[in-house]
């Protein structure tokens, strides 16, 4: 803040009027510039500003200039134009849009305003004593007067370029800018002509209509807007948020119809969805296999080369990748979910730029000059290939030497691989998994990817989406677009500094802006409509308002009703703001979120574990407390309560389970502890996703050499893997998976390989190798567990093709015992709480033994399935067999899938008693029956507690 009577002024104050100027500095001190100081103030509305700033103060106005910064003039006094604002209470129906700022001090403007030349240029909230010193000066937030303004009627309108009639329209949302125009370009990329557009004084929105000879021509809009960032009026040419089609690198947008039966494989309109979404057991049935373009196909010899790391790959049916995939899915996989294939910042498109893992080695040093500079630079004149180069590093790769990690890290600077949660245009398939990233041949190889995934491999498909932030932000960057279009409009600001806040990676969205959320709702009715999604995993979705997402959905619905959400409901922190779409807010509305707290009892410890501290936090499916490790620590109580998340995990995690926790007290989900907030938190179990594994964080594998105790074999960490599994494909939640699980997947110890490429992220299907042990991690964040790495990882051998086989084997056994009979997925909370119990709980239980009971008898709303009158799950997470003795049921069975597999099933060696006593073997699964004989018996009915 500026205070004006600390300016050595050398005159008389006196009370001014409103007609006289604010000052700060005088003759002698004109070079003395005060500061503007943050964006504290808000326009929310037409008539009132928020600023704590002006709290009290004697006088208030908002200055504003269209065409330049806000400044005091040589002789120390601010001459722009300005409003006296006057105090005022603000109303609830604003105080409840903005609560973060509800208890600021309100002004009122005058009535009558032309508002819309205020917001075209530099706004400035000043205020000053009753002499006309100042006092504080800051820049204004309008974000909420856009949408006052505006958002009504621009909210009735359609964007981007559209084919109508006359031909296409195009039409752009940006109220604050001075003039839009619209700049067409050939194939080549050379001007054709440029268009002024006319602007829409209702909307804020310009538009401009071309005939049909546009279809397939290049366009960019050239701007010329006030950019508070810069405090400048700029100029620059930026992309469609629009747009459907790009140029490579997504330089231009292209002008393409959707509905062109040239951009769609033969039979398009006609590709229908595999499994139904249209009852809350169909979505219990979901078991998700996450996976990555590059990932899945990159690394498969039998897959031709042009392919590789490409949407096509998918399409060959005769390669491995497909064959083990299919697999999967016959044997129960429903969904695959593809990590980010919309268009991406972080990776070139132009091929020639780029050196992966099978390039010459010369070719990274042409690329990347810093290799040059480096330790590795002889290499440049080898004939070596890149992988070749890291295959001899890892010889001599160790914790004083970590080289592998080291030129990987150079690699990636230059590389073909992200994950690809760096938006850049949310509504286009990323061009890079294109064989040619020009123009619209990427729409019909991304949906003859689709048709292949439905059609071919048996599986409905799922989008992760990432609308909480954008690659960039501000006027200068190349990969900036909404912010250069509507300054300050769709990224969620500091309330104080102005700054856009970082908190989710890059520059976080603000998807509380009304034209946002309708960008994304336009975004996602395009996926279903053209691209024929299936559902959407949302990305931070805590990050996004409750309403918002629930809107989203109504909205994606009205296309197809049988839609899905699902995300990450972690606490963002943003409910002073809003309602967030996490956890335990999302209750009752059948938005899905993961669950961590199934995670982190079964993994051990928590995400970010570093050192020992990883391997001291044993989880269940690793030997907590039955099989500890040398610095293991944890008591057989707290074991307890992780077996209680277990249990609750697998019924759901529903926020009304009733069950003995390990105390013996009988308490719902709600009452069940989990890092200080409520366990459970779902209405339905379709509102919990159960994973022990995903692309964030290590590998299960991975995770499991960290904790494992030393003494345990190679094939019991096998065991442990399929354990693990087993919480997640036989509970009640949906099943959410990450590639590779099934083939021991292995990253290295890498806990972030979002950038770590083909090197770190390989999956193979020749079953020869997972990537264990191919280098440290990268330095940066794993560096840290070196040395507990160095001690751990040559404990066992490398898994070779043996244990792979068993894993897949382990794998699909599972995924068919979580389809074989409807009492696996209920769907409904009410029958979850009906039906579904635990035995061998409470503060006498066996550790390692999860026990649960579905009841399918005569006590039960209705026969779900015909065949039983219940089911038990046992899992025995011990290295040692048990016995269950309190099942309390004769005549139980093992199912036909297991006992047909005998030996080589996760329950070889199971014996079931004449009086129902259930031994179960070392590191075991079962599912049992209990067979219904014509009507329904009495069934394993919920004790009552």
């Amino acid at each position: 803040m500026v205070h004006g009577l600390k300016h050595s002024l050398k005159h008389d104050l006196k009370p001014i009027s409103d007609s006289e100027q604010i000052y700060c500095c005088r003759i002698g001190n004109a070079n003395s510039e005060p500061e503007i100081s943050q964006a504290s103030a808000h326009w929310v509305d037409k008539q009132t500003l928020l600023w704590s700033g002006g709290t009290g103060k004697p006088i208030v106005r908002l200055y504003y200039n269209k065409n330049k910064k806000i400044k005091l003039n040589d002789r120390g006094y601010f001459t722009d134009h300005y409003l006296t604002l006057r105090p005022t209470t603000l109303n609830q129906e604003t105080a409840k849009k903005f609560p973060h700022l509800a208890k600021w001090a309100a002004f009122r403007l005058p009535d009558n305003v032309d508002i819309d030349p205020l917001l075209m240029g530099d706004l400035v909230a000043l205020a000053a004593n009753e002499h006309g010193a100042l006092l504080s000066a800051t820049q204004v937030q309008t974000a909420g007067m856009l949408d006052d303004r505006f958002a009504e009627a621009a909210g009735k309108l359609d964007y981007g370029a559209r084919i109508n009639d006359k031909g296409v329209i195009f039409r752009l949302w940006a109220p604050t800018a001075q003039e839009v125009g619209l700049v067409i370009y050939n194939q080549d990329k050379q001007m054709m002509t440029s268009h002024t557009m006319q602007r829409d004084a209702a909307s804020g929105s310009w538009s401009w209509q071309g005939g049909k000879a546009l279809i397939g021509a290049y366009y960019r809009y050239a701007l010329k807007v006030y950019h508070p960032y810069s405090r400048h009026v700029e100029r620059y040419e930026v992309t469609d948020p629009y747009s459907y089609s790009l140029s490579t690198n997504s330089e231009y947008s292209q002008v393409v119809n959707l509905d062109d039966t040239s951009l769609k494989p033969q039979n398009w309109d006609n590709l229908l969805t595999p499994h139904p979404q249209n009852t809350p057991t169909d979505i219990a049935r979901m078991t998700i296999y996450e996976a990555h373009i590059r990932d899945l196909s990159v690394a498969d010899s039998t897959i031709p080369d042009v392919w590789r790391g490409k949407y096509l790959a998918l399409t060959d049916n005769n390669s491995d990748m497909f064959k083990h995939l299919k697999a999967l899915s016959r044997a129960g996989m429903t969904h695959m979910e593809l990590l980010p294939v919309f268009d991406i910042a972080s990776v070139n498109e132009f091929s020639h730029q780029v050196a992966d893992l099978e390039h010459p080695f010369s070719r990274l040093c042409q690329i990347n000059p810093e290799v040059k500079n480096s330790r590795f630079a002889d290499y440049c004149r080898s004939t070596l290939t890149v992988r070749e180069v890291l295959q001899q590093l890892l010889r001599d790769d160790n914790i004083n030497n970590p080289q592998v990690q080291e030129l990987n890290t150079l690699v990636a600077k230059t590389d073909s691989y992200n994950w690809g949660y760096d938006p850049f245009h949310y509504s286009v398939p990323e061009g890079s998994y294109a064989t040619d990233p020009e123009g619209a041949g990427r729409i019909k190889e991304f949906r003859a990817m689709i048709q292949a995934i439905k059609q071919q491999l048996g599986m409905n498909v799922i989008m992760d989406v990432v609308y909480n932030h954008t690659d960039a932000a501000g006027p200068t960057s190349r990969t900036s677009v909404l912010d250069k279009i509507v300054p300050w409009y769709y990224h969620r600001l500091d309330e104080i500094t102005g700054s856009i806040e970082n908190n989710t990676c890059c520059a976080d969205t603000a998807p509380e802006r009304r034209m946002f959320a309708k960008l994304i709702e336009d975004s996602l009715v395009t996926w279903v409509k053209d691209y024929k999604i299936d559902a959407f995993r949302f990305d931070l979705m805590g990050y996004h308002p409750k309403a918002q997402m629930i809107s989203a959905l109504e909205k994606v619905r009205t296309i197809n009703p049988s839609v899905y959400f699902f995300g990450e409901g972690w606490n963002s922190g943003q409910d002073d703001r809003f309602e967030t779409a996490s956890q335990i807010n999302l209750k009752g509305t059948g938005i899905g979120t993961f669950s961590d707290r199934m995670r982190d009892a079964v993994r051990g410890g928590g995400p970010f574990d570093v050192a020992d501290r990883i391997r001291s936090q044993q989880g269940i499916g690793n030997g907590a407390e039955i099989l500890p490790n040398e610095i293991a620590k944890l008591d057989a109580d707290y074991v307890r309560h992780l077996w209680d998340l277990v249990r609750l995990g697998m019924a759901g995690n529903l926020a009304d389970f009733v069950m003995i926790d390990k105390d013996g007290a009988v308490k719902t989900g709600r009452e069940i502890d989990y890092k200080g907030v409520a366990a459970g938190y779902a209405l339905d179990p379709i509102e919990a996703l159960n994973y022990v594994s995903k692309h964030d964080n290590q590998t299960l594998w991975d995770i499991i050499s960290y904790k494992a105790a030393h003494e345990a074999s190679l094939m019991t960490r096998v065991r442990m893997q399929a354990i693990s599994l087993s919480t997640v494909f036989l509970g009640q939640g949906l099943a959410f998976d990450q590639q590779g699980s099934e083939l021991l997947r292995s990253k290295s110890f890498t806990r972030d390989s979002y950038d770590a490429g083909d090197w770190f992220n390989r999956v193979s299907y020749d079953y020869k190798d997972n990537n264990y042990d191919v280098g440290l991690p990268e330095r940066k964040n794993d560096g840290k567990n070196y040395p507990l790495i160095d001690r751990v990882k040559n404990r066992v051998k490398k898994p070779g093709q043996n244990e792979l086989l068993q894993m897949v084997a382990f794998y699909q056994e599972l995924l068919r015992l979580r389809q074989f009979s409807p009492l696996m997925t209920l769907g409904d909370g009410a029958a979850v709480r009906q039906r579904v119990d635990f035995v061998n709980v409470g503060p006498h239980q066996q550790i390692g033994l999860l026990v649960m009971t579905i009841d399918d008898g005569n006590l039960t709303s209705r026969d779900r399935d015909w065949r039983f009158d219940g089911l038990v799950v046992v899992i025995n997470a011990a290295p040692w067999s048990v016995t269950v003795k309190d099942i309390n049921a004769k005549g139980l069975q093992l199912n036909d899938i297991q006992r047909e597999l005998g030996e080589a099933s996760l329950a070889a060696g199971i014996r079931i008693t004449e009086n129902g006593e259930v031994i179960m073997p070392a590191w075991s699964a079962a599912v049992l029956v209990l067979p219904q004989h014509g009507i329904r018996g009495t069934g394993l009915p919920v004790r009552r507690k």
